[in-house]
């Protein structure tokens, strides 16, 4: 005992040194304040594993630069069991290393570190503001620090509980001997700190306070026949209070037999699948009498379940490595109620992924450019089910294009005045899925048209060029006008040109027109010049 009151009276240079590291400096009379106050927590939790569909209280976040899946979490609560927010946290590797720190949120008190590798890992807590420290479970310095294991994919709840009051290490204790018209003698037991603490006493019978009972004495008086004494020592700063209770003394001689009590016989049992999401069911115990009213609390690790109260439960992702206990408490007018508890059930374990087959909620979408030399793309839509991969297959008339397997197709001639659309196969573990987009319809590619006509004696030479995504052939109409007469003439374009020369014209300036009507995949075009003829 004397070494961990040492190692509590010294914490303050650790964690000053730990400040040096990872905080701002403190205020000196902050500092002064660390060093007077010692601070008590309990853990409220064990470990806490979770499954894959893992869902977290709203929380500080701190996510860690690693890529692990561990998370460690937890509450903080500060003296009369409320929440504590903006309580500084900070995350160790047990060899001492830094790896993050957070603060609680306002809302729930709550804090967590995500993306954790596996290993050894230490939690220190402060309240700046009450200049109050404390390592996980109670601990005064990094060295004595409760490492927590964590292993991939594990979720472990690290509550805690800081109070600047004081902290009882060491039960209260009377003596003396517990007859009627003896004295009995409280000793506070050990406490930290003690400096600028107020302490005061409440005698108890039978776990009720004893009007007037408050000195460090008691004279045991015939009331107290048939009942224990103990003492409970109440540790005051500034209005917040800290208690701890003595183990009662044996019962006092003489007087009234105790109030006879329900008796259980046999200890309620637990029964329903050891796996997350299961329903479990409780028997209440036996009792004697066997008219009684029994009441249920199920316990995660020893702890109560908030809320969990009912005759069944349904165990959750916060169960996932645990085991549970019921505990079953019969009470009758008349009688004292007793209380059982059943054998462990457990450790729960998470439940099986279940991979759903893929299903379609929104249909896919082609967008782009839909003529020839354009490019389409195909958004996957939206599904349902387990995340998988997915796969393209464009189509033509409703018919696969042969090599068109993916998000993107660049339109060719060959598509032109054709409906395209995309089929998407979305696949995973169970199965695949396919879902057809809208088709659209393909527009012929623009042609560009170049024409140079060149006059000479009598007649026009007429060059004629395309250009274009599309096949760019098919029929060319040359139309020559000079003064009042016309001279037409229509030709076929090869590989995309063709020369047209028209003889017999008057001398004058030549007006040129040339229509080019397209083809399957090419638009038509029409382009004018003039020249002159000698």
């Amino acid at each position: 005992m004397t070494e961990k009151l040492m190692a509590l009276a010294t914490r303050e240079v650790i964690r000053m040194s730990h400040n040096s590291a990872v905080r701002p400096s403190a205020s000196a009379a902050s500092r002064r304040r660390r060093a007077a106050v010692r601070i008590g927590m309990s853990s409220l939790a064990a470990a806490t594993i979770v499954g894959t569909a893992f869902t977290c209280l709203p929380a500080a976040q701190a996510d860690h630069d690693g890529h692990g899946t561990g998370r460690i979490h937890g509450i903080v609560l500060e003296t009369g069991r409320i929440i504590a927010p903006g309580i500084d946290v900070s995350l160790y590797k047990a060899d001492g290393e830094f790896v993050h720190a957070t603060v609680t949120d306002s809302s729930e008190g709550a804090f967590a570190f995500e993306g954790l590798e596996p290993g050894a890992y230490v939690l220190w807590y402060e309240n700046q503001n009450q200049a109050v420290t404390e390592w996980w479970q109670n601990q005064p310095d990094q060295a004595s620090a409760t490492p927590i294991q964590l292993s991939e994919g594990q979720s472990f709840q690290a509550d805690a509980y800081l109070t600047d009051v004081s902290e009882n290490l060491v039960k209260p204790t009377i003596t003396g001997t517990a007859t009627v018209g003896s004295t009995l003698t409280a000793s506070r037991g050990q406490w930290f700190p003690t400096v600028n603490v107020n302490f005061s006493y409440q005698w108890l019978r039978g776990n009720q306070p004893i009007a007037g009972a408050t000195a460090e004495t008691y004279k045991v008086t015939a009331a107290d026949a048939g009942q224990t004494i103990s003492v409970r020592v109440i540790a005051e700063v500034q209005g917040g209070t800290e208690s701890a209770t003595s183990l009662p003394t044996a019962t006092v001689p003489g007087g009234q037999p105790p109030v006879t009590a329900v008796v259980g016989t046999a200890a309620p049992t637990i029964s329903g699948p050891k796996v997350e999401g299961s329903v479990l069911t409780a028997t209440t115990g036996a009792w004697t009498p066997s008219d009684v009213t029994v009441s249920y609390q199920w316990l995660r690790g020893g702890q109560p379940i908030t809320g969990a109260t009912g005759s069944t439960y349904t165990t959750t992702s916060a169960d996932v490595g645990q085991s549970l206990t019921v505990r079953t408490t019969a009470s009758k007018a008349g009688l004292a109620a007793a209380t059982q508890a059943s054998a462990a059930h457990g450790p729960i374990t998470a439940a099986p992924v279940v991979v759903t087959p893929p299903t379609s909620v929104t249909a896919p979408k082609v967008s782009g450019t839909a003529r020839v030399g354009g490019t389409l793309s195909a958004s996957t839509g939206a599904w349902g089910g387990s995340q998988g991969t997915y796969g393209y297959q464009w189509t033509k008339g409703g018919k696969p294009i042969a090599g068109a397997t993916g998000p993107k197709l660049k339109l060719a001639p060959a598509h032109a005045g054709a409906s395209i659309a995309v089929v998407v196969t979305a696949t995973n573990a169970a199965g695949a899925t396919s879902k057809a987009s809208s088709a659209v319809k393909v527009a012929k590619a623009p042609t560009t048209l170049t024409v140079k006509a060149t006059g000479g004696a009598k007649q026009v030479k007429v060059a004629v060029k395309t250009a274009g995504a599309g096949k760019r052939s098919g029929k060319v109409k040359v139309t020559v006008k000079v003064g009042k007469k016309t001279v037409v003439k229509n030709t076929t374009l090869v590989a995309g040109a063709r020369t047209v020369t028209v003889k017999g014209l008057p001398r004058g300036t030549a007006k040129v027109t040339v229509a080019y009507l397209g083809d399957s995949s090419s638009a038509a075009a029409t382009k004018k010049v003039t020249t002159k003829v000698r």
